[in-house]
């Protein structure tokens, strides 16, 4: 799910703010999500909105990751990074695990990666996803606790 490292006044400390109804209003300017099958999140308001430094000047503006997005003193980043969930899988038809090599059946416990979106088997008879620190297709860390891999602190 999509968020926003909101910065908190003028201090170091950001905010996390899930991004998991379909609009979200910050100061003068709104967030709408799309209507389309992949989530993608479209900024709206007037020229004084600042993407990246750069003004809005049409007025709307397809999010990507990692944008700061700025409305008068107001800073924010936009990030699409997920952390991984175990899920039942929703796959109508079955996925091959990248691990095991094995199908993933509906509704059978399942982690997807944040960083690929390749889906892992994971229970107690196929702990695929938690067998390695990192995802058998990228080098995503598997910890089911693990912190976001990216925050504005970074900058």
């Amino acid at each position: 799910m999509a968020h926003l490292w909101l910065q908190a006044d003028a201090s170091d400390e950001w905010n996390i703010v899930p991004l998991a109804d379909g609009a979200v209003s910050v100061n003068s300017a709104g967030l709408l999500r799309s209507a389309t099958e992949e989530e993608a999140w479209i900024l709206v308001g007037p020229a004084s909105v600042r993407v990246n430094g750069h003004p809005l000047d049409t007025g709307i503006r397809v999010l990507r990751d990692r944008d700061e997005v700025r409305v008068g003193a107001s800073r924010a980043f936009f990030s699409t990074e997920t952390l991984p969930t175990i899920v039942p899988f929703p796959g109508e038809r079955p996925a091959l695990c990248p691990r095991c090599k094995l199908d993933i059946l509906a509704g059978s416990p399942a982690v997807r990666c944040p960083r690929c979106r390749i889906w892992h088997h994971e229970s107690e008879e196929y702990p695929c996803w938690l067998y390695n620190a990192s995802c058998a297709n990228c080098d995503q860390p598997t910890a089911l606790d693990a912190d976001f891999r990216w925050s504005p602190w970074m900058l």
